[in-house]
């Protein structure tokens, strides 16, 4: 198997039969991204465990597996990071993370298959342009040079640079002036990538719009 998104409430709700739940097991040993996934869920699976007997999952456990799944509260615990990351207050980040359920904040990207979400940055990060980029899975961003530095935190789903180099959630990506670099988004959820861009960057390859 490739990733177990698809199955990944299923193994926190341990509804899992025995071959499957063994080789999701296996799986998540060797694949980093599956589980900085399967780590969202560990709270509902650990929570499981006091059930005396294996039994149906009440309606209301599957219920709070998808909002830590899909919910505005998903990414709470990304709040510290984030608010150093763009010089925010915990409580604004907490209001950055929670908006990006909101359909309305987000404007088409610089790409098709891309959104951004503008974020006004604290004094720190003062006349840098920062955000959240969406890049559907499989959507690649071109090649392109930056004229300064940029960081990069991600969020949600993933990256892969053109070398071959990944980037999961919670791992930061930092390129200095001058490097270049093109990325796509990995299969599974959509990559929600936190940036902030000290200079202005060029595309080595044609930029299409979106469409």
């Amino acid at each position: 198997m490739e990733h177990l998104d698809d199955i990944l409430p299923e193994w926190a709700l341990g509804t899992l039969a025995a071959p499957e739940r063994e080789a999701a097991e296996r799986h998540l040993a060797g694949c980093a991204r599956c589980r900085a996934e399967a780590a969202r869920l560990r709270p509902v699976r650990e929570g499981l465990t006091v059930l005396e007997a294996p039994v149906e999952p009440p309606p209301q456990v599957l219920a709070r597996v998808l909002e830590q799944m899909e919910g505005p509260g998903r990414l709470a615990r990304f709040a510290d990071r984030v608010a150093a990351f763009f010089d925010l207050t915990r409580e604004r980040a907490l209001e950055v993370l929670a908006s990006v359920s909101d359909p309305s904040v987000w404007m088409p990207g610089p790409v098709e298959g891309s959104e951004l979400m503008p974020v006004e940055v604290g004094p720190a990060r003062e006349g840098m342009l920062a955000g959240i980029l969406r890049l559907n899975p499989g959507v690649r961003y071109p090649r392109h040079t930056h004229h300064g530095r940029e960081w990069n935190l991600v969020l949600e789903g993933g990256f892969r640079e053109d070398d071959g180099h990944e980037v999961w959630p919670g791992e930061e990506l930092e390129k200095t002036e001058s490097s270049s670099h093109g990325f796509t988004a990995l299969e599974g959820p959509a990559c929600l990538c936190a940036s902030v861009l000290e200079g202005v960057t060029s595309f080595e390859e044609e930029l299409a719009p979106p469409g």
